[in-house]
Formats: structure tokens, sequence, C-alpha cells
């Protein structure tokens, strides 16, 4: 994967490393700690809030929507 610095969300709002965002499916709310491309499609690595020093899990950036943006 090719990291990147920004994608876009499901309502097309910009996500960038530190936002806070929620699956479509509603079972997670999690930190993005990774952006990156392969293939033409984009993706965020989250990191759940409640597990801060887990291992990020990868999700398709059109699944998610964001909550919170970070400090930028």
């Amino acid at each position: 994967m090719k990291k990147i610095g920004k994608t876009n969300d499901v309502d097309g709002r910009d996500l960038q490393k530190g936002d806070i965002v929620a699956t479509i499916s509603g079972n997670l709310t999690a930190k993005i700690c990774d952006v990156a491309e392969e293939g033409g499609a984009q993706f965020v690595c989250l990191r759940a809030v409640q597990h801060p020093f887990s291992k990020g899990i990868w999700h398709p950036s059109d699944q998610v929507q964001r909550i919170k943006a970070a400090k930028r």
C-alpha cells in the first residue's frame, strides 16, 4: 500500500490521520492511525478508541463517517 495524506469519507468530507470516525455499520468508533491507497481504492487504518495501543485494522475509506476532525 502507498501512504497518502488524506482521503474522503462516505459523505465526501476529508479524512486525515488523527480524525475520529465511526464505521457505517456502527460497530466501531476509532481514530485514524494511517491513510493509504492501493489499486485505486483508498483505505484508512483504524485503532479503536478504547484500545489505543492495539494494532490498527484497515477499512475502505468510503465505509466510515467522520465524527470529529483532529486538531490541525
